[in-house]
């Protein structure tokens, strides 16, 4: 096995790794190993090289590293760079790299996680602005239904023109019985992402995230949502 460390120069990228950790990444280290190719009777019949990138990264800005063994630099996200200006966009994508990683346990924290990050790596966080260059204080998230499982199963998630990230699935049922168990927990589950969101932004000027529909079967999803107060 052969190991190389590559050091990096600042500004450091800010990474997010698929432990749904985050921090800055200020060098990277190269292991390369050889595997033995085998024919079908078990002969060595030669070698192949296997490289592997993992990110060296420092949390608490002391510049020691600390590296990232079971995250891979190429299944890492990079959010930005330090010291920049990030929109919501950023967020957006790190809650779809969050997704796509199945770091579920992580997903409601993550704003969190994110709006920390920035602050301790000197990034504002600023909202867009309407026509007139005054800030977008209110946003409106328009929801899509899509059920699955032969209609037992029904995926909800905001729009791609959506300035934020919802995504959730619940177990299908008529208007009667949407109450059952697992839909009120789909409905808690996404007023806690929007809270979150609008917790971690209100000293940029966010004020309120409200949710719409065109899908006349799943209006009731939608006012339950709209009308959900977390504790």
């Amino acid at each position: 096995m052969e190991t190389q460390l590559v050091r990096l120069d600042k500004p450091y990228n800010i990474i997010c790794g698929n432990n749904g950790r985050i921090a800055l990444h200020i060098a990277t280290l190269i292991v390369i190993t050889e595997f033995q190719q085998r024919d079908e009777k078990g002969n060595v019949i030669g070698t192949v090289p296997q490289t592997k990138c993992y990110p060296v990264v420092s949390e608490n800005l002391s510049m020691e590293g600390d590296v990232w063994i079971g995250s891979e630099l190429k299944e890492c996200h990079v959010i930005c760079k330090e010291k920049n200006i990030v929109g919501l966009y950023s967020l957006k994508s790190l809650m779809e790299f969050c997704a796509k990683s199945d770091v579920t346990f992580y997903t409601e924290k993550m704003p969190h996680f994110f709006s920390m990050a920035m602050m301790q790596y000197d990034c504002p966080i600023v909202l867009p602005k309407d026509n007139n260059d005054k800030i977008i204080s209110s946003f409106e998230i328009n929801l899509l239904f899509e059920e699955n499982n032969d209609g037992n199963t029904c995926m909800v998630y905001a729009d791609k023109n959506s300035d934020f990230y919802f995504y959730e699935y619940f177990t299908n049922a008529p208007e009667l019985f949407n109450y059952i168990h697992t839909n009120l927990k789909a409905v808690q589950y996404m007023a806690e992402l929007r809270d979150a969101y609008l917790q971690i932004l209100r000293f940029e000027g966010l004020r309120s995230i409200t949710f719409t529909t065109k899908d006349e079967n799943y209006k009731w999803f939608v006012e339950q949502l709209n009308a959900y107060k977390v504790d």
